[in-house]
């Protein structure tokens, strides 16, 4: 067993396909197969079941992907360690970003980390938070920018922001009292909207997760009149008076026709940077970091899409 094995697994998992695992990894189908047959020989159990096509790890298989992803990141963190001892002026930036906050910082703070650090390379992956998280554990990128709902195993998190998720209910719609203002205090009885349409971030997203929380705890099943993946849309929908959504409360701004309650137990959506637990960070990802912290809050004034 060797390094080489280890990635090798490592993608095959990863795919669940020894055809794109192998064109990954730039080597023939074949080549990938034997290696793999040889491995599970040389272990003396199967590590993957052929499920029409795709691989799905056995049991043995995910303890040793278990091994296989620590070795890798250990191993990834003391050449980082090195790199920097010796000239930490040159290395690669493993960066995830999500389509709506992320990309608005990363254009305002990759230019000056580049004049910081031009002879840097930037592996820069995007994806919804769950993909990113995913990432983070198998080691395919070392540290993210992206939304936070809770802390997830294996993971360690600075968090910059933390805002309420609030119910956006359409004045006309409203079961109660209002207090006069556009966030009202007293938290709302979210199944007296049982009989009301919702429209609703897409699954992949942390704010479904929160308003599948909430409706779980309600104890019913929303009719959903549709789902997208921008929050500025289902926003615009309840402010027309069509559906109810829910929206964190840094993005309430006062809008005739609409007011916004808490629901308990409350929820929170933030912004964090996360990375796996005891991932060795260089001086120019400190440094990458640092400079999210300092330019986060301008560029949170106008309202983007928490995915």
């Amino acid at each position: 067993m060797d390094f080489k094995q280890l990635h090798y697994i490592t993608a095959i998992a990863e795919s669940q396909n020894i055809t794109r695992a192998a064109e990954n990894l730039f080597i023939s189908r074949s080549a990938l197969n034997y290696s793999l047959l040889n491995l599970e020989q040389e272990i003396g159990l199967p590590l993957f079941k052929r499920i029409n096509n795709t691989m799905i790890p056995t049991a043995a298989g995910k303890v040793f992907l278990e091994h296989a992803y620590q070795i890798l990141q250990i191993s990834k963190d003391c050449r980082k360690n090195l790199e920097d001892m010796v000239d930490c002026a040159r290395g690669t930036l493993s960066l995830g970003i999500t389509p709506g906050y992320g990309q608005a910082l990363f254009s305002v703070v990759f230019p000056e980390f580049y004049k910081a650090y031009p002879k840097y390379d930037l592996d820069l992956v995007e994806g919804n938070v769950k993909d990113l998280y995913s990432y983070l554990l198998s080691g395919r990128i070392d540290f993210a920018w992206s939304g936070f709902h809770c802390e997830e195993a294996g993971l360690e998190h600075t968090i910059f922001h933390k805002s309420e998720v609030l119910l956006a209910v359409p004045e006309a719609k409203c079961r109660h009292r209002s207090s006069g203002h556009y966030i009202q205090t007293e938290p709302a009885d979210l199944s007296l909207y049982r009989e009301e349409r919702f429209v609703l971030m897409k699954s992949s997203s942390l704010i479904r997760d929160i308003a599948n929380l909430y409706f779980e705890r309600a104890g019913f099943t929303p009719h959903i009149l549709f789902e997208c993946s921008k929050i500025d849309m289902t926003h615009a929908i309840a402010q027309e008076g069509i559906a109810l959504t829910f929206v964190p409360q840094n993005l309430c701004l006062p809008h005739r026709g609409v007011v916004y309650y808490p629901v308990e137990p409350r929820e929170s959506f933030g912004i964090a940077i996360s990375f796996r637990k005891g991932t060795y960070l260089t001086t120019a990802e400190q440094y990458f970091i640092d400079l999210l912290r300092r330019h986060y809050i301008p560029i949170m004034i106008p309202p983007i899409s928490p995915d």
